[in-house]
């Protein structure tokens, strides 16, 4: 608490003699829980240096509450600009400049990944006043501190310092202290300062306009000075009354190289997979199973890339792409633990947006200088549209006038493959880093072979079973297929559609053979006895457990035009009582968050999702696995398999559980039609695959037997031979 500290606050500190840093803040920062400042000029200095010695403060829950005026605007031009949006935006302007520049001193720098991490979590909220009058605005220059505890003392102070580098340190500085537990006089002028402070802060007083920036300056903070979580060592070193050291002799030029995260433990693979990839000459593929790590050994090669890079004091560009935004947000956190700085492109830009881009662009340009930009985007964001030339699209525009060192890191690389999206990737690339679990493109072998012309040929390959019993990368898991057999209605109609897609080939008329798929894929996602089989498997084993993920069909019936996700949401919550959510495409990025998290902690049963959780998004907590609906493209249950065998270090679990639904025309009375053979030979291939690294190996006997029940023939499926020795995996060396 404030008023536990031995020796007794001051009533007034002058510096010098007293060290303000040491003697103030540092104890100030350690006995509270908030801090208001209401202070001088925004910039990235500022920020730092209203905050020494933070992490013990943040670590008890700290939150942090900062009032500042634009840093480049004065009286006189803040009066010409007038009111509206010319005003805001340039005040957003001013604010990115004043975090894009960079700081050449490391502890100022290592603050301000504290203060972006404080930012991106809500814990520290900045905002920006302007006094207004009949002309227009002018500059705020209150300047008003409070510290409180959480037994609710608290202290203030008012005028100098202004906490500038100079204010803290080098300059003579003078300020009066009031303390709320002192005596009723100080606790008056305390009260009164605190009050100030809220009425501001609440825009409850006239002539007094405020601003909310988090959104404005977050993207920028992180790509210009990382960020960094609270550290408990960190907090020990001041506790201890190491000096806090401002001044930090540096060369001329700052270097920005990402560097080895100190708790980073690689894996023997992993290391071997980047110095293999270096020794190709930094061009290859990492082909390893979902949750083997794919990200981390990509980053741990990439930072080894950008460390030799640096020795020829060049700068090197690293161009990120993703297939979703979901893996944008991934890939940011992941990167920021490297010390990577990344900027994020991805969507219409905003002009704030774009200008903060082409300022690190510019930076990855420069003729010399130890530094590392990454820039990471979707593969929709870096690709043209049809009538968008390359001079037009600012992404391709940027990477046209980069000459220098570029890596290219594709994630999920088979998502790459179409034409539009291979003509996108840059062709000068020096460095090329591909990564999927599965670098096959489904019945796409051109693309295929321009993915790993372009990439390079997998330098690393880990199967499905290496991960689970090999490397214990993954837990093992039961597979559990649930067979549902069409009804009579839907089997004809399949024959119908069937012999349809057959004419149309025939006919050459791919146009009409395409829809006649789609319309026989639709039947199948949506046939009648899913929900007859959900709802006999959530009553006889599922309705009382927790960290499920169920799949289900895009779309809606063709026959009763109902959506299947609302019908699915609709039978679990009403006849079971169970706690589901959606999650799908248009969920936006904390809503995805806050149900993640809710599943975790069991406040939900549930997630339903369609295809939104096929491809990198990480929810290690779930358990159980219900698949409705299935695509024929192998790469679809690969990922969905993965995103349930991820180990959970929070809530570790000892294996998962998989129930896939197999769609099977009636059981035949004499030989089943070509048409329906191929339905079950796709669906039986599915879960013969699945099942085969499964820890139950009996659920590979069922599916061969239902293969031969079908007249299926081993000679068109192998798997139905397969023996325990038997491998299923395209990339098992």
């Amino acid at each position: 608490m404030l008023p536990s500290w031995d020796p007794n606050w001051k009533r007034r500190y002058n510096s010098p003699p007293d060290n303000l840093i040491n003697d103030f803040y540092i104890p100030s920062f350690a006995r509270s829980t908030t801090y208001d400042r209401a202070v001088g000029f925004f910039s990235a200095k500022l920020l730092a240096s209203i905050a020494p010695a933070i992490d013990r403060f943040v670590l008890n829950g700290g939150r942090m509450r900062l009032i500042t005026s634009p840093a480049h605007l004065n009286d006189e031009e803040l009066e010409a600009i007038g009111e509206g949006e010319e005003l805001r935006q340039r005040i957003r302007e001013d604010l990115i400049a004043a975090v894009a520049k960079p700081i050449p001193n490391p502890v100022l720098v290592d603050r301000l990944k504290l203060l972006t991490w404080m930012v991106a979590n809500d814990r520290l909220d900045v905002r920006i006043a302007l006094r207004e009058h009949p002309r227009g605005y002018g500059l705020f220059h209150e300047k008003i501190g409070v510290f409180a505890d959480h037994e609710g003392n608290w202290m203030t102070f008012t005028g100098s310092p202004n906490e500038t580098l100079g204010g803290a340190q080098l300059h003579s500085e003078s300020f009066p202290l009031h303390r709320s537990w002192a005596n009723e006089d100080q606790r008056a002028y305390a009260q009164e300062e605190r009050d100030r402070f809220e009425h501001v802060w609440q825009e409850q007083i006239d002539g007094i306009a405020l601003w909310r920036v988090n959104d404005w300056i977050e993207d920028p903070m992180r790509s210009t000075f990382g960020v960094r979580a609270p550290s408990a060592a960190q907090a020990r070193i001041h506790e201890q009354g190491e000096p806090d050291r401002l001044y930090v002799s540096l060369v001329d030029d700052a270097t920005f190289v990402p560097s080895l995260p100190e708790d980073l433990v690689l894996r023997d693979y992993q290391r071997t997979a980047v110095n293999d990839w270096l020794k190709a000459g930094g061009k290859g593929t990492f082909a390893m199973a979902t949750g083997t790590g794919k990200t981390l050994t990509a980053l741990a090669a990439t930072t080894q890339a950008s460390i030799y890079v640096a020795k020829s004091d060049r700068p090197l560009l690293i161009l990120v792409i993703v297939p979703s935004i979901d893996l944008v947000g991934q890939w940011l956190s992941d990167a920021e633990r490297f010390n990577f700085r990344p900027a994020v492109c991805h969507g219409d830009l905003r002009r704030g947006q774009e200008e903060h881009l082409k300022s690190v662009f510019s930076a990855a340009r420069s003729n010399h200088g130890r530094r590392t930009e990454m820039v990471i985007t979707t593969a929709d964001s870096l690709t043209p549209r049809t009538n968008e030339g390359g001079s037009d699209h600012f992404l391709q525009r940027q990477l046209g006038r980069h000459k220098g060192h570029l890596l290219v890191i594709g994630d999920e690389m088979h998502s790459l493959g179409t034409s539009s999206r291979l003509a996108a990737l840059p062709t000068h690339a020096t460095m090329r880093l591909g990564l999927s679990a599965t670098p096959k493109r489904h019945g796409d072998e051109t693309g295929t072979e321009a993915l790993l012309d372009y990439f390079g040929a997998p330098v690393l390959s880990i199967s499905i079973k290496e991960a689970i019993y090999r490397y214990y990368a993954l837990v093992p898991y039961d597979y559990y297929p649930q067979p549902v057999e069409l009804t009579d209605e839907e089997s004809v109609q399949y024959r119908l559609i069937s012999q349809r897609i057959a004419r149309a080939f025939a006919a050459e008329d791919d146009q009409a053979a395409e829809a006649h798929i789609r319309a026989r894929t639709r039947l199948i996602q949506h046939a009648a006895n899913k929900r007859v089989r959900l709802r006999q498997l959530m009553a006889q084993r599922l309705r009382n457990e927790s960290h499920q993920i169920i799949y289900v069909a895009e779309g809606r019936d063709p026959e009763s035009d109902f959506s299947q996700l609302e019908e699915t949401e609709r039978m679990l919550a009403s006849e079971f009582g169970m706690r589901v959510e959606r999650y799908y495409g248009e969920t936006d990025r904390r809503r995805r968050e806050l149900l993640q998290a809710r599943l975790a902690s069991g406040d939900i049963q549930a997630l339903l999702a369609m295809k939104c959780l096929d491809e990198g998004v990480d929810i290690p907590s779930a358990r159980i696995g219900v698949i409705t609906a299935s695509t024929q493209n192998p790469r679809q249950f690969v990922q969905r398999r993965g995103r349930l065998l991820r180990r959970d270090p929070d809530n570790p679990k000892s294996h998962a559980v998989i129930y896939d639904f197999i769609v099977m025309p009636p059981r035949p009375d004499g030989a089943a039609s070509e048409s329906e053979k191929r339905l079950i030979g796709v669906e039986l291939s599915r879960a013969a695959e699945l099942a085969d690294a499964a820890r139950n190996s009996e659920a590979l006997s069922s599916v061969i037997a239902w293969a031969y029940e079908y007249g299926l023939r081993p000679a068109e499926y192998t798997w139905m031979d397969l023996t325990a020795e038997g491998d299923m995996e395209e990339w098992a060396q």
